[in-house]
């Protein structure tokens, strides 16, 4: 039952009860009810607040929604938080993530390396990823995100090298030091007085067009990283990465959807749909070992020694571990604490949107979790860790996309008889993710494993993982309605209205909104060509907020961005108070 303190949920929880018959409706004073709903209430585009988001008496207080979120989650703690994590589907999905983020882990700490002079490398990305991941895994209500350094932190890692040896007052590592405070401190402001609440202005309408950005970076990272080749190594050499990467992608989709086919027996289907990455990985390691006489093989290159990254080119030295916030050689401390705290600024920014993104993808309804959904928590954790690991040399760190749901996905047992799948039961424990970020973590203490791994097999990943986000039936709208401009009006109507709702909608309305989308994803694209613009990208996002709440309402109707614009099942009416109040009066 639920808290009766928790008055400012009271009207939007008994509309819902109402809706779906739990109770009668009853008549109510408009004017009463209007001010007893939240600034969210009234003013997000949302047609479905998730519940954890919804302003609650707690959350108004300092900590108040942290708080809350373990309160919640205690009952879980000690018992099934560990036992739910006994079973073959945490191994396979540990092992899938595992081979979905170490290798773009190791990528993007190579690439942090060359960019950095050596500053931050391998070493350091697998030990954030290790530290940072495990201690989420422990201490947050959702354990499920996946914490790791990203594409966009590796930019801000550069940049801030780059920042650094323009300006003679300024130590790279006190800067890294000083930056990770500020965005620690941000992150644990959000997190202490309920701010994480506000992403609910961002609902479906830029949650796909950001999870496609992402995914079609994987892609495009990937796919750069076997044309690049070719500039910088032999043709025989670049053209066998080329095809590691392509079976790669072939082997992990074919095992992935061999659930669809009738080859084999059930069981067998499933085992091998659930270790289609780590098969895949197996099968072309294999191949690149047959032809090692032939043919030059590029691998992963790891460091031998469990110690920095950075060695002095003078004396042969590698730096201490901590760094605090001082440097010793004589750059100002006041003009690095500045600097550090409008640097901050566009990282949080990032963090608010990717962080948040990543926790409502993972746990939205529709991908069946029992445990609720925390937020709050998590923010909290992740502003502690980026508060202190940059001091030891470390990057920052947040939730990842498309990993998180990806991972959630994975501990998942479907009913795969018909489709859209249907959800049977998540596996959802602190098992899983710790054994991913341990195996992380291992790479360091024995790196001759991950030094069997082509390069190219890295490439082949890193596009499965973007693709794996983005095919069609996948869940994200965007892409549906993509499939939709190439599909004849008239083959509309064969499709299944109540599981997409807008399908009720004139085909040119439903293309009209594809196309904005469109419009702002290529916005996003473009701005990573801007130059040194490029770091504020996270500010276009946040653009495309006003647009949904100002611009849009102005283009559709209320009934057309109900259809368009709401979670899960699109058909149901499920109206906001204010809809259903004036039912009532």
């Amino acid at each position: 039952m639920a808290d009766s303190s928790n008055t400012d949920d009271q009207p939007y929880a008994l509309f819902q009860q109402e809706h779906q018959g739990v109770i009668q409706p009853k008549r109510r004073n408009p004017k009463t009810l209007e001010s007893q709903r939240s600034w969210l209430e009234k003013n997000s585009p949302a047609f479905e607040i998730p519940q954890a988001l919804q302003s609650h008496d707690s959350e108004n207080k300092c900590m108040g929604g942290v708080l809350n979120d373990y309160k919640k989650r205690w009952p879980h703690w000690l018992t099934s938080d560990w036992m739910d994590g006994l079973t073959w589907k945490t191994k396979s999905a540990s092992l899938f993530m595992f081979c979905a983020t170490v290798t773009s882990t190791v990528a993007l700490g190579d690439v942090a390396a060359r960019e950095t002079n050596g500053r931050v490398g391998i070493t350091e990305y697998l030990m954030l990823q290790g530290v940072a991941g495990v201690g989420h895994s422990l201490f947050a209500a959702c354990p499920l995100a996946i914490l790791r350094p990203t594409g966009p932190i590796t930019a801000f890692m550069t940049d801030l090298y780059a920042l650094a040896e323009r300006m003679d007052s300024i130590n790279y590592y006190s800067l890294l030091s000083w930056v990770g405070f500020f965005v620690g401190f941000y992150l644990i402001l959000i997190a202490a007085f309920g701010w994480s609440k506000y992403i609910v202005l961002c609902t479906r309408f830029l949650h796909d067009i950001y999870a496609v950005f992402v995914c079609t970076i994987y892609i495009s990272d990937g796919i750069i990283g076997v044309v690049e080749r070719f500039d910088n190594v032999e043709w025989a050499s670049a053209f066998f990465a080329f095809y590691l990467a392509l079976f790669c992608i072939i082997f992990s989709l074919g095992f992935y959807y061999v659930d669809r086919s009738t080859i084999l027996n059930q069981r067998w289907r499933h085992t091998i749909a659930d270790y289609a990455v780590p098969l895949a990985v197996v099968l072309c390691v294999t191949i690149s070992y047959s032809v090692k006489d032939h043919v030059e093989v590029d691998r992963i290159s790891m460091p031998r020694n469990f110690e920095p990254t950075y060695q002095d080119e003078y004396t042969g030295e590698r730096r201490s571990w901590y760094q605090g916030l001082a440097a010793d050689d004589g750059s100002s401390l006041w003009v690095t604490m500045l600097v550090s705290l409008i640097a901050a600024i566009p990282i949080v920014a990032l963090f608010y949107i990717d962080h948040l993104f990543s926790c409502i993808l993972g746990q939205k309804p529709e991908l069946g979790l029992q445990k609720g959904e925390y937020y709050h928590s998590s923010m909290f954790i992740t502003g502690v860790c980026n508060l202190i690991l940059p001091m030891f040399g470390l990057p920052f760190v947040t939730a990842s996309l498309p990993h998180s749901p990806q991972f959630t996905k994975a501990l998942t047992d479907y009913d795969k008889s018909e489709t859209p799948w249907k959800v049977i039961k998540v596996h959802e424990s602190r098992v899983a993710p710790m054994v991913v970020y341990m195996l992380c973590f291992g790479g360091l203490l024995v790196p001759a494993v991950l030094e069997k791994c082509p390069l190219g097999v890295v490439n082949g990943i890193l596009t499965f993982v973007g693709l794996q986000g983005i095919l069609p039936g996948t869940g994200n709208q965007l892409i549906d309605r993509c499939v939709l401009l190439l599909t004849a009006p008239s083959e509309f109507v064969t499709r299944d209205k109540n599981q997409n709702g807008y399908m009720e909608l004139p085909w040119k309305r439903i293309h009209l909104y594809t196309a904005v989308q469109l419009a702002c994803l290529a916005a996003c694209w473009g701005w990573r060509f801007t130059g040194p613009l490029a770091i504020a990208f996270p500010l276009v996002v946040v653009a495309f907020v006003p647009l949904r709440l100002v611009v849009l309402p102005k283009i559709f109707s209320e009934e057309e961005l109900r259809l368009l614009d709401s979670e899960g099942d699109q058909s149901a009416s499920v109206l906001r108070p204010e809809s259903k109040e004036q039912e009532l009066v």
